[in-house]
């Protein structure tokens, strides 16, 4: 995945993923959350996440593996991927899902 350095680009995605980190401290899931800089590959590029946004245009498009569950002005990505993100991580606990650390990863 090689979408950081993209003409496509229109988001600073690492801004995005630094922002997100921080909302998952302290979280015990391994919860994969990907932080991608366009609408064009973001969501297919990034289907083996749990959770992800794939921005351009001032919106982000939010997706659940793979899929697209809502989209979002820029400036409700971070809050609205810590909120779907506490979502799945509850659910992945009542599943028994193993601890561990959430990753968030650029693309």
């Amino acid at each position: 995945m090689s979408c950081p350095s993209c003409g496509r680009a229109q988001v600073d995605v690492y801004k995005l993923a630094d922002e997100v980190t921080a909302g998952l401290e302290g979280m015990e899931v391994p919860l994969r959350v990907a932080v991608m800089g366009c609408v064009v590959n973001g969501p297919g590029e990034a289907r083996e996440a749990d959770l992800g946004v794939a921005s351009g245009n001032g919106k982000g498009q939010i997706f659940v593996k793979g899929e697209v569950i809502k989209t979002v002005p820029e400036s409700k990505i971070v809050e609205t991927l810590i909120d779907e993100a506490m979502k799945i991580a509850e659910q992945m606990q009542k599943d028994g899902v193993a601890s561990g650390d959430p990753a968030v990863t650029v693309s």
